[in-house]
Formats: C-alpha cells, structure tokens, sequence
C-alpha cells in the first residue's frame, strides 16, 4: 500500500544538513549520518565522486556548477555556526522557512524550501521504497542558493500542486486531440511533402518523353568525370617520351624505311655476301633462294624480322602509374607505421603513470628495451 504524502519535517531533514555544511567546504568526505537523508541519487554521487577526490564535497551538493561559488560564500556565514549549548544551528522553523511544492510528472514530486537568513535554496524529492533512507519519505535532492524565482515556483500546498499539474496535462490533452482532429489530419501525418519532393526530383532533371537526350549529369558526376581526364591526359605525355638510354626507336625507323631487329639481321647478311662473293659456284643457288624468297614474303618476314613493342605504347604510362602508386602507399604506410609507434608509447605511458609508475622510471624501461633491440640487431 503506498504511503501517504504528508508536508516534511524541515527540522528533522534539515538540522543534521546545516550543522554538516560549514565543515563540507573543507572535509573530502561526508559524515556517514547524513547520508540516509540525501536522496538516492544524491546519496549515490556524493559517494562515488568523493571517494574518488580529494576535493571537499560540497560542491557534489549542487548539480549546477556555476552556483558552486555562491554556495561556499553562503556556508562560511555566521549564522550556520552551531550554538555552544545545544550544538545545533539556531533556526526559527515556524517563520524563517518558506515551503512550496510542484509536481513535475506523475513519479516525481518535489518540495523547495528557502532559508532566506542564510541564502540556501534546498529541494526536497518523495522516494517511494528507499530502505537506505528509510522507507517512503522525503530526502535532500539539491541543496542551492536563493536566486529569486522562490515565490513562483509552484504551489503552496501539496493539493495545489497536484490541482496544477493535472490542469496542465489535461490542457496539453486537450491540445493535441483538437489538432489532431482539425480538417481530419493527424499529428503523425507529413503535411510539407514538397521539401522531399523537390529533393528527389534533383535526381531526374529530363522528362521521360524524350529518351533520346541525355540526362545532364549531377555537379558531383560532372567533376569526377573531368579529373579522370585531367588524369589521363596527364599519364598520356609519358606516352611520346624516348627513354634516354634507348637509341633505338622502331616508329622512327619505319618511317625511313629501315625495319631493323635487335636479332643481328645486319651481319648475318653482310657475312653471307662475303661468303658468295668468295664462292662463286653459289651464286645459282642463292638467286634461286632469294625468288622462293619473293614468292613467299608472309612466312620469311615474320620469321626474319620480328619487331619489338613501340617505345611509345600504353606500357610506359602504365609503369609510370604502378611506381607512383606504390611510391604512394609505400608512404602511407610508412606514415601509419610512425602513427602506430606514437600511439603505444603514449598508452604504455598512461597505463606506467596508472599503475604508480613514474617518469623517469618508465624511461629506464624504455632505454632498456632499446638496448636489447641493439642486441638483436647485432645478431642478425
């Protein structure tokens, strides 16, 4: 069965936390008794943040940060010192207390109080089943600094508070079921179409009824066509270019009309002359050969006189484009390797400092490692 939501006891909630502040902006670690009073979620970041800091932990009390300041100027006030006889910060709870309260969704009800004499600003939050704290009740959710907006935040009265927020949600309930209801369209329904229209009408910029024109190409197609022909137009001037170290060019020896051959056709020739001129009883013979050679140019011209690819063919660019592209990755990956390197000595680094190792021992080690590499290579 849930429990009724009655008013707070500020005294009991809020004595312990006014008696803690002044020593909160000095000690790292809240007192163990008020904890139960924070709310869980409060209770939670006061103990995980301050375990892990040595910063005092009042500012773990604000969620925002930029009132932090004005927090620990209120605190050092005089008024928050204890009294020398009861040891509790005197407090008139009837008339020095302003209460409102505002419930900001079906689960979460909260409660403002203002100490005007000291400047505080704390908001209380009703927790449903907290057994840290004690079962249902109202716990500490932010402890703040007045900034003016106390009188308009909420109600006076718990029953106000729920009489606002039920007008407020049955209003928004009523809002959304007239639009929805107007001229018979619904919330879920797109009404500006023409924007998605128009975005994928860019797509199609020629009308279907004449195919024979061709669609113009989007901006994006139009420059990843023009810089592949940048690209090669680029490698086609290595096509007309004559290797320094190679004086011999078949395109210039065709058109003077002497095919040679890197087969030695020129002295073989001029050997077999001076072999007739010196036999004369061949000559027959070799007029015979040289007609059966006439006779059938095909077979003794392919067989006699191979010729080599051209200088100025496709082959040059291409070589050009295969060293320049592994001259290129041949550096990215040089880059990526470095890159690699810097990344895990910066790790190895963060995980020394992280296990208490210092600087210059972490170089030790390094220096170390070095030397042993040395070693390595050594015995490569």
């Amino acid at each position: 069965m849930q429990t009724a939501i009655v008013p707070p006891n500020s005294q009991q909630l809020l004595a312990p936390l006014l008696a803690s502040l002044p020593a909160a902006s000095i000690s790292p670690e809240p007192p163990t008794a008020l904890l139960p009073l924070l709310s869980p979620i409060l209770r939670q970041r006061v103990q995980l943040l301050s375990a892990s800091s040595q910063d005092p932990w009042l500012s773990l009390l604000c969620y925002d940060s930029t009132n932090t300041s004005r927090l620990e100027q209120a605190v050092r006030s005089e008024g928050l010192e204890p009294h020398p006889v009861s040891g509790e910060v005197e407090v008139d709870w009837e008339y020095d207390v302003a209460i409102r309260y505002k419930r900001i969704d079906e689960e979460t009800l909260q409660a403002q109080v203002s100490l005007r004499e000291f400047g505080l600003n704390i908001k209380l939050v009703w927790c449903v089943g907290d057994e840290i704290g004690g079962g249902d009740g109202w716990r500490i959710g932010e402890v703040s600094v007045l900034d003016g907006s106390e009188t308009s935040w909420g109600g006076k009265t718990i029953p106000e508070a729920e009489d606002t927020f039920k007008a407020r949600h049955s209003q928004t309930t009523i809002h959304l079921d007239t639009h929805h209801n107007t001229n018979g369209t619904s919330l879920l329904t797109p009404e500006d179409d023409g924007d998605d229209d128009d975005y994928w009408a860019q797509y199609d910029r020629t009308p279907s009824r004449t195919p024979a024109k061709h669609s113009p190409a989007p901006p994006a197609l139009e420059n990843d066509l023009r810089a592949h022909a940048d690209e090669d137009s680029y490698y086609a001037q290595y096509a007309g270019v004559q290797a320094a170290m190679d004086n011999h060019d078949p395109d210039e020896a065709q058109q003077n009309g002497d095919v040679e051959t890197s087969l030695g056709r020129d002295e073989i020739a001029t050997e077999l002359q001076q072999h007739l001129s010196s036999h004369p009883e061949l000559n027959s013979s070799h007029s015979t050969w040289s007609r059966s050679r006439d006779e059938a140019p095909t077979y003794t011209e392919e067989i006699l006189h191979p010729r080599p690819a051209s200088s100025t063919g496709s082959s040059g660019s291409d070589t050009v484009a295969k060293l320049e592209r592994r001259a290129a990755a041949s550096h990215q990956s040089e880059v990526g390797i470095k890159q690699h390197i810097s990344t895990s000595m910066k790790s190895l680094y963060r995980l020394a400092r992280v296990s208490g190792i210092d600087r210059d021992e972490f170089e030790r080690l390094v220096r170390t490692e070095l030397d042993c590499l040395g070693l390595m290579d050594e015995d490569d």
